[in-house]
């Protein structure tokens, strides 16, 4: 049960730490500051609000139910981020927008003042970890405290519900994305508040439906604080966890050609396992153009006419004609090589990888071709693809090896 607390306060705050590199030098924007806190206060009042957390907090402080205003001032903090974040991220006249922000703040830093003060003349001597706003439900202080953080925390909810509802068909993409799962989150939040107070009201009616708020509320409100958080993430961060992953896949694809050329790279900046995908990809690249230009002087289109005669051969298709330079010349010269033209630029460059590893001495083609694969991002993938896979390239660099090492 204590998992379903500390589970999203994990997320949380790994997602926290993960955006603070980020942070650097926008701590004064509103978005981020308040994107950062939202993160952050819902990790750390997860994480209070679990049991075991309860009793080592009030066990250090030495305070009978000192977790109580604890964690309803924590509540009420990120109720307070919720808005902040949605009036930031709606935007609007700079003016207008610091004037909501700031009454937001003033209102939810009184009842943060309220909830310690009604806690202070509040008289709770017995430790509640599970059930403490049930039990203390009709105690003095202790009810008005819980009524206020309970009531503080419904009209933030129903606020952000109204302001997202009458946004979410003005946009499109990501940020309607992320509004339907702040609504989504919403709705979890408010299902967790009925549960509580049906669970107070029938303590005042002298019925025991404790249950609602120890075992229905908790995993409601846990799964509300991740997905309202995931709702205002999503914009700001989707678009470069999509720009990564299709760096980390495009990097995945061109690995076998930067195997071939990596050892052949001018000195660049070094990677780390800890960069960035799109990072990768970049210096993967500038290490395969490098490798590939110093193969230039090796390509050979004699190679690259074999190994297209061979495979147009093997499918039935027209061959190049003996003296035609490889690949064949188009009409404006902007034709998109087929796939036997993007094996045979592989060939060219197997073989003109062995005649580098050859040394100074190595013999250079007569007929010096050039790769048009390179220019484009998506055959330069065709490339790479062919280089590791295709049995006439493999054959290519058997015969060049041979060629080179002749006692073989």
């Amino acid at each position: 049960m204590d998992l379903v607390f500390y589970v999203p306060g994990v997320i949380l705050l790994v997602t926290a730490v993960l955006n603070l590199p980020g942070m650097r030098g926008y701590w004064r924007d509103p978005l981020m500051a308040a994107s950062f806190c939202v993160l952050l206060i819902g990790a750390v009042v997860c994480i209070l609000s679990a049991p075991p957390t309860i009793a080592v907090v009030n066990a250090l402080t030495g305070i009978a139910n000192f977790s109580a205003p604890l964690v309803y001032s924590g509540m009420s903090a990120l109720s307070a981020c919720y808005l902040v974040l949605m009036i930031a991220w709606r935007g609007g006249a700079p003016g207008r927008v610091a004037r909501s922000s700031g009454l937001v703040i003033r209102v939810y830093a009184l009842v943060v003042v309220g909830i310690v003060v009604l806690f202070g003349l509040a008289d709770a001597p017995v430790e509640r970890t599970r059930d403490l706003d049930t039990y203390y439900a009709g105690t003095p202080y202790m009810r008005e405290m819980i009524l206020l953080y309970l009531v503080a925390h419904t009209a933030a909810t129903a606020a952000l519900a109204c302001m997202c509802l009458s946004w979410l068909r003005k946009v499109r993409d990501l940020t309607r994305t992320g509004l339907a799962l702040i609504a989504v989150g919403v709705l979890f939040d408010l299902s967790y508040q009925i549960a509580k107070y049906l669970a107070i009201g029938a303590r005042w009616q002298g019925r025991d439906w404790d249950f609602l708020s120890t075992s229905v509320s908790p995993p409601l409100v846990a799964v509300a604080g991740v997905t309202v958080a995931a709702g205002f993430a999503l914009p700001r961060v989707g678009p470069t966890a999509a720009a990564n992953f299709r760096a980390w896949r495009r990097s995945r694809l061109l690995r076998p050609l930067w195997l071939e050329m990596r050892d052949l790279r001018t000195p660049v900046a070094d990677t780390h396992w800890w960069d960035l995908p799109v990072v990768r990809l970049v210096q993967q690249e500038i290490a395969i153009l490098d490798g590939i230009l110093v193969c230039s002087p090796y390509l050979d289109n004699e190679v690259g006419r074999t190994a297209c005669s061979a495979l147009r051969a093997q499918t039935a298709l027209p061959t190049p004609a003996p003296g035609a330079p490889y690949p064949h010349p188009s009409s404006g010269g902007r034709r998109v090589p087929d796939h036997a033209e993007i094996v045979a630029e592989a060939a060219m460059l197997a073989v003109a990888r062995t005649r580098v590893s050859a040394g100074p001495d190595a013999e250079r083609p007569s007929d010096v071709g050039r790769l048009r694969s390179v220019a484009q991002p998506h055959l330069m993938v065709a490339l790479a693809r062919a280089l590791s896979s295709s049995p006439l390239v493999a054959e290519a660099r058997q015969r060049a090896t041979r060629q080179r090492t002749p006692d073989a």
